[in-house]
């Protein structure tokens, strides 16, 4: 039971404004109608007023995070084992799920649907990246079935199936990074594209780029690449090349690029040469992402890079170095930016 001033419905909507007005309107309950008249609760009597004790719902009020969302659902020892950050990939979220707290998926799931209203589908991860394209496989447990999504970023839009291609929505920044370096004129060579988050946002920052040579092996991804590059709109600047780069760079654009795009930490160095044969023969920028050991993250990738550097006539200048994420325990992924030019004879 509450405080609540009795109106009836033909007044309802002047009188609320009024209780807004002197801040008595109790937002913890609803205001209800029941036959002729309208009940709104409120904090304290108010004068000139109707004021009756009723029972009235209280407001339902969304919960903040899923933490908030399940301190009523799970213990505290489960709370603290709860992984409490995911992604949010389009309408899909994908979050993992320690195996102690497995036989309460239905509960975590249900407590991401009543905090992000825009998620439609919860999705498990069933085990790591694996494979040769490098796919996470995920399990649906609760709301829709559909995992083929829209995901928007720095103004445009990307399609992927979740659970069938690679893609992280937590290097959005470093795509933004890499695209505002790229110059008018440039021609891009981005091997390992996927479905094509970084020559996508490259032609949507620099609409001066020249070219963008988008390679990638995995049939689903590719399809997504062709999909989102048709999408945007830029089928003048990106073309997709499906296949394996060591059969592709060498035959579609040996010594054309100005800038070349190497995002597969896990085995990016057996590809450096590739990379090099992609460059114009004056040299160019390098992104290259592996990873490092915490307490010295850079040293073995820049030994690898001048050792082949080196091979192909090349000056070594190592312009960023940057932690893009913390991979594991000890670990990280990093990427460095490296200017590749011609030695001197």
């Amino acid at each position: 039971m509450g405080l609540a001033v009795k109106v009836r419905k033909g007044e309802a909507e002047e009188v609320r404004k009024k209780l807004v007005e002197m801040g008595v309107l109790d937002r913890d309950r609803k205001a209800t109608k029941r036959g002729d008249f309208v009940y709104f609760p409120v904090t304290q009597p108010v004068e000139g007023y109707e004021v009756v004790d009723v029972d009235l719902p209280p407001t339902k009020k969304k919960p903040r995070d899923i933490v908030e969302a399940l301190k009523d659902v799970l213990t505290p020892e489960e709370l603290e084992r709860l992984v409490k950050s995911f992604d949010i990939i389009g309408h899909v979220a994908v979050i993992e799920i320690p195996e102690e707290l497995r036989k309460r998926e239905a509960d975590i799931a249900r407590a991401i649907l009543a905090v992000h209203p825009n998620v439609k589908t919860v999705a498990v991860e069933e085990g790591p990246h694996t494979g040769e394209f490098r796919v996470q496989p995920v399990r649906v447990i609760a709301g829709d079935p559909n995992l083929v999504t829209v995901y928007r970023e720095h103004g445009v839009r990307m399609m992927l199936e979740v659970g069938k291609t690679y893609f992280s929505v937590r290097h959005s920044y470093e795509r933004k990074r890499i695209a505002e370096q790229v110059k008018p004129g440039e021609v891009v060579a981005a091997l390992f594209a996927g479905v094509g988050p970084y020559p996508l946002v490259i032609a949507r920052k620099q609409p001066g780029v020249k070219k963008i040579y988008a390679v990638e092996l995995n049939p689903v991804a590719w399809k997504y690449l062709v999909k989102n590059v048709e999408m945007n709109g830029f089928q003048d600047k990106i073309i997709p090349v499906r296949g394996d780069v060591r059969d592709v760079v060498p035959r579609m654009f040996p010594g054309m690029a100005d800038r070349v795009l190497m995002p597969l930490p896990k085995t990016s160095h057996e590809f450096l040469d590739i990379a090099m044969i992609a460059l114009k023969p004056e040299g160019g920028i390098v992104h290259y992402y592996t990873f490092g050991p915490a307490e010295d993250p850079y040293s073995e990738a820049e030994r690898k890079i001048r050792e082949v550097a080196e091979e192909f006539g090349y000056n070594v200048e190592v312009l960023t170095r940057r932690k893009v994420a913390d991979y594991a325990p000890y670990v990280w992924k990093v990427v460095l930016d490296i200017k590749l030019s011609r030695v001197a004879p």
